[in-house]
């Protein structure tokens, strides 16, 4: 098992995030400005809703990343902007519908205020290195593999179990597609060694 860092990212590759990004996180600004009083909570829901659906391309193409290299790119780059607007969601709701980190931990609770501080770093800490180190190693693919695992337990929990209506459906699509994803990979896989043996 290998990391497989991004490499000859092309302008359709880094279009098709790019543009995506762009236009969730326009609709992340304005959709709240008709639906709310609240735009700072909307705001934040809204961040966190855009940033889930950027992370659906994500978990369906991460399995596939050492097939191609345009698969690997596509995975990393929705990663990349997934995590841009995770940021805007954290920043949102830590200093304009909270006062604060110290206020986020006694309004969310230390247990779930902990867990998703500790999802932005190591998040970022995975993007940062992604981006820069660039490895191939196993003990990459190891740390990008426990990363995203941790980083789908945290949606995926936080969309079907703590949320409802129709947060809770994005959540069952969210954690059906990366499921499938993964179930197919490992079918495939299954097939071609039996087939070289």
């Amino acid at each position: 098992m290998r990391a497989t860092p991004p490499a000859d990212i092309t302008l359709p590759q880094f279009t098709a995030a790019f543009v995506t990004f762009g236009v969730f996180a326009v609709f992340a600004l304005l959709w709240p400005e008709t639906t709310t009083d609240d735009l700072s909570l909307g705001r934040t829901h809204a961040t966190i809703w855009t940033a889930s659906i950027m992370l659906i391309p994500v978990f369906v193409l991460f399995p596939f990343r050492a097939l191609s290299a345009r698969v690997a790119n596509l995975a990393h780059l929705f990663w990349t902007f997934a995590y841009l607007l995770f940021l805007v969601h954290a920043y949102w709701a830590v200093f304009l519908v909270f006062d604060g980190i110290m206020d986020t931990f006694k309004e969310m609770g230390t247990l779930i205020a902990s867990v998703n501080f500790f999802l932005v770093l190591w998040w970022g800490l995975d993007v940062v290195l992604v981006w820069t180190v660039r490895s191939a190693s196993p003990a990459a693919a190891r740390f990008q593999i426990a990363t995203r695992v941790f980083t789908f337990l945290v949606f995926a929990i936080t969309l079907i179990v703590l949320r409802g209506g129709s947060v809770r459906m994005l959540g069952i699509v969210f954690a059906a597609t990366a499921i499938l994803a993964l179930a197919v990979r490992l079918w495939v896989r299954e097939r071609a060694m039996a087939t070289a043996t």
